[in-house]
């Protein structure tokens, strides 16, 4: 198991920190959770770093994968990748280490949107960002891990029954109990494409917003590519929309009291105030990405479908840990099964996204 120390000194060994920050006492070795054994490294001299032990043939792997995608975004982004990702610095595949570029002390999206405020210029970066990483890496060639996990719900291996917790059992069977909902997962499985590298776990959580000298949050860094992966594009973009959906059904309080045509006046975050920033995004990255009218609408249609699959693996892992099926996970069943249903419709009325005109462009 890596310790602090070593992590210092393989730094030190590879020329990735100065000897005289270590001496006088100016570096800082942090132990991080994650998937597997990682650090911080910062200085007051220096850049940082984030350095990843692989424990295990599992680690060693997941490490080894993540490697191959940062060398895919390096050799096809031309630098432009680096504006909002971590760089690599150094792959050791004997000892399963992995060093990034530490991209900052910014703050989650999460916690810049509980002031109840959802900035469109952040939106628009988040759009530019994904945009810019479908757009180098297309046709890239890279590690492979098929559908997302959540299309085949309907479809669990016995193995993943077994550890599921009462509360998803649950709602397997409702998705089961709904042949339509299955036929809808079965489509999207079935369109997936290979079309660049995908961060494939895009969600506020997962993306800083940085402030500028003034003290103004007006730049976006995208962390934890450790699942990302060769993939369609449409699905970090949907996943990008199912936050803010995410957040507007979750502020629902759903007590049994109420009727559902009430919900939307209910919410404590209401979808209203968050479809200009949903605009914001999808202009940030149909600009940036160059898609002409027609190209652009189709995308839209599928990235509103893949939302509404995120939708489906958010209240799963709102349910992993409970007994029974939370309301407010029936509520997501419902409205991604209303998404799946009524694409364009849900890409117009519920977003806030019109369609472009292919006629006046």
């Amino acid at each position: 198991m890596l310790t602090e120390p070593e992590v210092a000194g393989y730094l030190l060994e590879h020329g990735l920190v100065d000897p005289r920050a270590v001496v006088r006492g100016r570096l800082t070795v942090r132990r991080l959770y994650g998937r597997n054994l990682n650090f911080a490294v910062t200085s007051t001299d220096g850049p940082g770093f984030v350095v990843k032990h692989g424990v295990g043939p599992e680690g060693a792997a997941m490490v080894a994968r993540e490697a191959a995608v940062y060398e895919v975004m390096r050799s096809r982004g031309e630098g432009r990748v680096a504006a909002f990702a971590p760089q690599l610095r150094a792959h050791d595949r004997e000892r399963s280490l992995l060093v990034i570029d530490h991209v900052g002390d910014g703050r989650s999206l999460r916690s810049h949107h509980r002031s109840g405020r959802y900035s469109r210029a952040l939106a628009r970066e988040v759009g530019r960002a994904l945009a810019t990483l479908h757009a180098t890496t297309a046709g890239a060639r890279g590690p492979d891990d098929g559908p997302p996990w959540i299309t085949h719900l309907h479809r669990p291996s016995v193995d993943w029954m077994r550890e599921t917790s009462g509360a998803n059992l649950e709602l397997i069977r409702l998705v089961q109990s709904v042949p339509e909902l299955g036929r809808l997962l079965d489509e999207l499985r079935a369109g997936w494409t290979l079309d660049s590298v995908i961060h494939r776990d895009f969600k506020w959580d997962n993306c800083l917003a940085l402030t500028d000298a003034s003290g103004r949050a007006r730049a976006v860094r995208v962390i934890d590519w450790e699942t990302a992966s060769l993939g369609d594009g449409a699905w970090d973009v949907g996943s990008a929309f199912a936050d803010y959906l995410a957040h507007w059904l979750l502020s629902i309080p759903i007590t049994g009291q109420d009727p559902p045509e009430r919900f939307a006046e209910l919410a404590r975050n209401p979808l209203d105030r968050m479809r200009p920033a949903l605009r914001a995004l999808w202009t940030g990255y149909t600009e940036r990405a160059g898609l002409g009218p027609a190209t652009a609408n189709r995308m839209l249609i599928r990235s509103t479908r893949f939302a509404a699959a995120r939708l489906l693996q958010t209240g799963f892992e709102q349910g992993q840990s409970a007994l029974e099926l939370p309301g407010t996970t029936r509520c997501l069943l419902q409205v991604a099964l209303n998404v799946l249903r009524r694409p364009r419709e849900a890409a117009v009325g519920l977003l806030g996204i019109p369609m472009v005109s292919e006629a006046a462009a």
